[in-house]
């Protein structure tokens, strides 16, 4: 089965029960930091929502309740490659590659899933 690396975006559509129909026949995984990026705009934003926390707060208090589960305790089926894999990778795609370590950390991602990468628009 095709690794689909899925950015803080998508990730959050995912854990809101709305995957996407491209992604339905694909095992889904994320980085760390797509992660936390979700976890600070969700559970630090609620008050002010943004691009992230915005559709978790237009959700119905049932849906949004275990939405905010999935995301406080990632489910299982949703990978995350650890940054001690991923680390060493990381340093040697940083002496060919000038991105920053989001995109450094989704390359290596990438890579080590041998993932295709999906990112919202």
């Amino acid at each position: 089965m095709t690794i689909a690396l899925i950015d803080d975006q998508v990730l959050g559509r995912v854990l809101r029960g709305d995957v996407p129909k491209v992604l339905r026949r694909r095992e889904l995984a994320t980085t760390g930091y797509w992660y936390v990026r979700l976890c600070q705009a969700v559970l630090g934003a609620m008050d002010r929502p943004g691009v992230l926390s915005r559709p978790f707060a237009d959700l119905p208090e049932e849906m949004r309740d275990r939405a905010l589960s999935a995301v406080l305790e990632l489910p299982g089926q949703i990978g995350l490659t650890s940054l001690r894999e991923l680390a060493p990778h990381i340093g040697r795609l940083r002496q060919r590659h000038a991105l920053n370590v989001l995109g450094l950390e989704a390359l290596a991602a990438a890579t080590r899933l041998e993932a295709e990468v999906f990112l919202s628009v």
